[in-house]
Formats: C-alpha cells, sequence, structure tokens
C-alpha cells in the first residue's frame, strides 16, 4: 500500500513541473491583434490581404506609423500565395507578431466573390486563430479601401464600433448576421446557399433621392401604393452626408462558393422573417386612405416565433407552405386619421399582411432565378426522404428552381399608442 502511496506522491511532484510551464507564452505587448482583415484579387500573388490593428500607442515599442489617419489603429497590406503564408510573411517585417483571435469582420472584394472561394474559406476555417463568429462582409469594390475607411466617429474605440455596428442586423434586419461558421457550413451543403453581408464605401453623392421608383406600387389596391421605405438600396447607395463612409446594408447571395447576386435592405428583411431570424424593425406603408398626401404609417414589427414551414410533392414537384406570424404596434401615423379603432386596425393588419405576402413571393422568384435556396427550405424537404443517400440522390438544389410556394402571413397590432 505504501509503494502506491509514494508512487502518486512521484507522479503528482512531477506534474507540477509539467504542467506549469510557460516556455511557449507571449505577452500582449508582442502581438498585434487584428480587428478586421480584408481579401482581394493579388497582382504578383493569388491574394492581397490588409489587416486593421491597434497600435498600442503608450505602451511600449508602439511606434508604428498610423496610415489611417485614425488614432490608435493602422493598416496594412500585403501580397501572397495564401492566407497563412501571407501571415508569415506579414510576421517578417513587422515588429508584432499578428494574432487573429479577436478579428470581426472578415471583407472579400466582390471582385473575388464572384469567383470560387471555397478554398479560401477553408483556409480561414482551419487558421486555429479566427474565431468561426466572424462576421463575412462582401466590399462592393476593395477590401482594402474598406478597411481604410473603418473609422469610429463616435466614441474612441474601434472595436466597439465595429461590435456596435453589427447590432443593426437584430435592430433593422436591413442586413443578415452571416458569420464565418455560417458560411462555411452553407458552401458545403445541400440544403441550402450561403449568404454574406452587403458593405461598401458610401462616398457621400448619393444624396438626391430617386424618385422613380418611390410609387412602384402605386395602383395596388392591397395598401394603396407602397412609398419610400429607406430599404429599397444596397450598401454604398443611401443618400446620406456625414459619419463614417462604411456602410453594412443588404446581402450577397451565393450558389456554391460563387456571387451570384444581391438583395436590397427591404428584400434582406423578408428574407429574414421567411428564416425566422428578424428580430424586429419599422415598416412603412403609405396611408391608406390618403390619397392627397405621402402620409405613411410606420409600424414597429416583432417576430415572435419561427414560421411554420411544411412541404408537399405533386407530380415529383415540391410545393412549400409558408406560415409566418408577425406582430407589431403603430409607431406613428402622419395623419389625422384614428387608426387604432377595431375597424382601422383590421384594416391596417390586412393590409400589411399582403404587403409581406407579395414582398415574399417576389424575392422567392428571384432566389429561383438565381438558384439559390437561401431560405433553408431544404432542411425541412430532406425530412421527406428515408434516407441520406436518397436525399443526395434528389439533388434539392437543382430542384429548388422548380418548387412553388404558398405564403400565409398573419399580423396583429397589439398595441396601437396613445394620443394626447
Amino acid at each position: 500500500m505504501n509503494k502506491y502511496i509514494i508512487l502518486l506522491i512521484i507522479i503528482i511532484f512531477v506534474s507540477v513541473f509539467l504542467l506549469t510551464g510557460c516556455y511557449d507564452s507571449r505577452e500582449i505587448e508582442e502581438l498585434a491583434y487584428v480587428l478586421a482583415m480584408g481579401i482581394d484579387e493579388g497582382t504578383d500573388n493569388k491574394y492581397r490581404i490588409t489587416v486593421q490593428f491597434p497600435t498600442l500607442e503608450g505602451a511600449p515599442g508602439s511606434e508604428e506609423d498610423n496610415d489611417t489617419g485614425e488614432e490608435g489603429y493602422t493598416t496594412i497590406s500585403f501580397e501572397a500565395p495564401s492566407f497563412a503564408a501571407g501571415i508569415d510573411i506579414a510576421n517578417a517585417f513587422l515588429p508584432r507578431s499578428l494574432n487573429f483571435m479577436h478579428t470581426k469582420f472578415i471583407i472579400i472584394s466582390d471582385e473575388l466573390a464572384k469567383k470560387d472561394i471555397s478554398e479560401l474559406i477553408m483556409s480561414l476555417v482551419r487558421y486555429r486563430e479566427i474565431r468561426k463568429t466572424a462576421n463575412v462582409i462582401i466590399a462592393e469594390d476593395s477590401a482594402e479601401d474598406f478597411l481604410k475607411e473603418n473609422k469610429t466617429t463616435i466614441g474612441t474605440t474601434l472595436s466597439k464600433t465595429m461590435e456596435l455596428l453589427m447590432n443593426g442586423s437584430f435592430n433593422t434586419g436591413y442586413f443578415p448576421n452571416a458569420t464565418l461558421h455560417d458560411f462555411h457550413n452553407s458552401i458545403h451543403s445541400n440544403y441550402e446557399q450561403s449568404i454574406a453581408i452587403k458593405g461598401a464605401v458610401n462616398e457621400l453623392t448619393n444624396n438626391e433621392e430617386d424618385n422613380d421608383n418611390d410609387n412602384d406600387n402605386s395602383n395596388d389596391n392591397d395598401y394603396k401604393g407602397r412609398i419610400n421605405t429607406g430599404g429599397k438600396y444596397v450598401a454604398g447607395e443611401i443618400p446620406r452626408e456625414g459619419g463614417s463612409k462604411i456602410e453594412l446594408f443588404g446581402t450577397t447571395v451565393f450558389k456554391w462558393s460563387n456571387k451570384v447576386g444581391e438583395l436590397t435592405g427591404d428584400e434582406t428583411r423578408i428574407l429574414l422573417i421567411t428564416r425566422g431570424e428578424f428580430q424586429k424593425g419599422i415598416f412603412a406603408i403609405k396611408d391608406l386612405d390618403e390619397h392627397d398626401c405621402d402620409c405613411t404609417i410606420s409600424l414597429e414589427i416583432h417576430q415572435e416565433k419561427k414560421p411554420d414551414i411544411s412541404v408537399s410533392f405533386k407530380d415529383g414537384q415540391p410545393n412549400i407552405r409558408l406560415d409566418i406570424l408577425l406582430e407589431g404596434e403603430l409607431a406613428a401615423v402622419d395623419s389625422m386619421k384614428d387608426y387604432s379603432t377595431p375597424e382601422e386596425k383590421d384594416h391596417v393588419e390586412k393590409a400589411f399582411e399582403n404587403f409581406i405576402k407579395r414582398e415574399t413571393y417576389k424575392l422567392f422568384d428571384k432566389c429561383k432565378d438565381m438558384e439559390a435556396d437561401i431560405f433553408r427550405f431544404g432542411t425541412i424537404v430532406a425530412k421527406k426522404f428515408n434516407t441520406i443517400q436518397e436525399w443526395e440522390d434528389y439533388n434539392w438544389l437543382n430542384k429548388f428552381r422548380n418548387s412553388e410556394i404558398d405564403v400565409n402571413v398573419k399580423f396583429y397590432i397589439r398595441r396601437t399608442g396613445n394620443i394626447i
């Protein structure tokens, strides 16, 4: 018995020295924590990689030049044959080693996204420092230009600014919360296709409103004409002045690992509603009875539960049934009409139901043209098959373009507000 006790003591004693080694530890002053990185097509190499990181001003040895014009942060670009090789190249000329444990944005140029980026995504996923919760953004022009304009205009911490910027996905629904994890899974999935956030640099010259499309549905009796909701744009097109030049607005659609199209902010909201990922947002429709003015009814919409989705087959053709439940409240009414009465409230509810239903059909047809099931209907269709082999042989992503959909929307106004 004493022999085993002595052996246990020896093992514990030896373990103390084996488990407390710190020969490979690295001090924070030795690392450059990358907040965002961009990837473009290279000229001399396959990729042009851009990274943005804090300079740790005030810390010993932090005297790098500031190329962004934003205090405390710098942006550098370099070319490399692969992502991993590029990191080694950068570490060769930087006094600190790049570290990607706090990277929030992965920006890929639009030009590169139109080509097969599966190899690039795989290399990012395999790199152990990159968190799979990092957001994937497709920049309209170059990722390098996008990062150079990534500056804070409110507060002094760029990392916090980037984190709060992503809250727009949950607060407005104008762009999706597309992560590296979801993107990687989707491009290798036979259930769905991938989406990413649409990003761009707004040169702040689009301050003249395009009125041509403001009343596209002016003869629609369902809701007497939709006005400019503000969500008809994609990133880079919003008419505004001041603030940061970078914008996240809309969705980039992929078929496998190639970009095939884009969705506007309004279309993105409908997409998120069908996926059950919409949280809240303001929808504006034209006042139902005020014909002589551009009066609007503003509805604050919430999605309390995911849609109910079912599928059936008729002559081998998939027919999808989508039941959407939305709740909301009257946020604002421009006219003097009282919409709090049961009759008028019911009128608004029916009008908004028809609006969502119509926009869902339009988006479904648009996605069929792109041959991209970004609704994740494939996860429901797959349940109709007994084996994985049967499902794979069916090839849903090629059958999607022949599918049909039946949309049913129920909307309830829970609060009408008070008139003082």
